[in-house]
């Protein structure tokens, strides 16, 4: 089988978990839980406003870290936000960037890895001899060096990681959802500066996996997804979880049980958004139970992936038009909305638009298939916004 081959059957069956999920018998919630959210113990930009799973964009002092792929590996590209330009991430003089050769080349060993940025360095996943391993890089390309063993990987883009502190929290958000056995699901905490590694917090469960980990605060937030498929009916028995964990307490707790799609906090006000699959948008007080239903699901939306970036919120509706049925197919769109649940403007999208990243408060991103970049300047958010190619050089 040739790799490019091998490329499009991993995709396909990454695309194929995601659209089984759409389909869904709902499990009401009755379990919220108060918490209070501390201060993170440093400055430091953790980046929880990208897709937590499909981390193919990074940010930077200055720029923006993302891949593009091909037939023989991944190409490792900065998108200079001043310039507004793209160039390879290579140090070498003289280098061509159209060889293996080049410092911004990376092998198959890196098929579909995320990419991430944080406190001067560039972490990427390869996979060794069936092991994944988080890889540091200088952030010119010029050195790489593995930090850390993650998880059994056979190439497939399941491995997603929490940067917090000088510590690395590293899951496997595809888990067990392809086995009917009992699996344990682990989040492992791994030591920047020693490698070591150690288990966080655990699961047990069939066809479970945890997702959609964000830092806020002192809190590492996240999901336990768990569900059984009736083939015949093509419906699915679904359930979310919404935990955080304690960065200084090392404790985990349960924060609701409403078949939470996706969610974001507000860290300045300790607000909590949500989106209920079949009901719409929340929003509730961290330290308060009582909820406040913002935006009710209908014909366009009846699940979301969520952002927020301190301006605005921004809701997905992945095309999903059912909340029985995942073969109903709606027009693709990104919802804008005050934090009050007023809709501000909507973001049509279409089969060509790639992956959205909901990005921070200067852009929106999406990479198209071979990872070409994509964006919109925020600036333009409310209005008549514009799709712009990222130049490259």
């Amino acid at each position: 089988m040739s790799k490019k081959k091998l490329f499009m059957i991993i995709i396909g069956a990454v695309i194929c978990v995601a659209s089984l999920s759409v389909a869904l018998i709902m499990v009401r919630g009755k379990k919220e839980k108060s918490i209070n959210l501390g201060k993170s113990s440093e400055e430091t930009d953790e980046q929880s406003y990208w897709n937590p799973d499909i981390h193919g964009i990074a940010k930077s002092e200055d720029g923006y870290y993302y891949l593009t792929y091909d037939i023989d590996g991944t190409t490792l590209r900065y998108f200079d936000d001043t310039a507004k330009k793209s160039i390879a991430v290579c140090a070498k003089p003289d280098c061509t960037h159209d060889s293996s050769d080049c410092n911004a080349f990376y092998s198959m060993d890196y098929l579909s890895t995320p990419v991430y940025y944080y406190k001067g360095y560039i972490y990427m996943v390869r996979v060794d001899a069936g092991m994944a391993k988080v890889v540091r890089i200088q952030k010119d390309g010029s050195k790489r060096e593995d930090v850390a063993e993650l998880f059994a990987n056979d190439g497939v883009t399941s491995i997603s990681m929490v940067f917090h502190g000088d510590c690395i929290y590293a899951y496997d958000h595809l888990g067990h959802t392809a086995s009917d056995e009992v699996g344990k699901e682990v989040i492992k905490k791994i030591d920047l500066k020693t490698g070591q590694s150690e288990e966080a917090f655990s699961y047990e469960g069939k066809n479970a996996a945890i997702s959609g980990a964000r830092s806020f605060g002192d809190k590492l937030f996240f999901k336990i997804f768990t569900y059984s498929l009736d083939r015949d009916k093509h419906e699915i028995n679904e359930s979310f979880l919404l935990y955080c964990y304690d960065y200084n307490t090392g404790e985990a707790s349960m924060i609701s049980d409403k078949n939470i799609s996706d969610y974001y906090v507000d860290e300045d006000n300790g607000i909590l958004f949500y989106f209920v699959i079949g009901k719409g948008l929340y929003s509730r007080k961290l330290n308060d139970t009582e909820s406040t239903l913002l935006y009710k699901v209908d014909e366009t939306i009846v699940r979301a992936t969520m952002s927020y970036d301190g301006n605005y919120l921004y809701m997905s509706n992945g095309g999903a038009g059912s909340a029985t049925d995942y073969s109903r197919k709606i027009e693709r769109k990104i919802f804008v909305l005050k934090t009050d649940g007023t809709v501000v403007n909507t973001i049509a999208l279409d089969k060509n638009s790639g992956t959205a990243y909901f990005g921070d408060d200067r852009y929106m991103f999406f990479a198209k298939t071979g990872g070409e970049l994509v964006y919109i300047d925020k600036k333009d958010i409310l209005g008549n916004y514009e799709f712009k190619k990222a130049e490259v050089n």
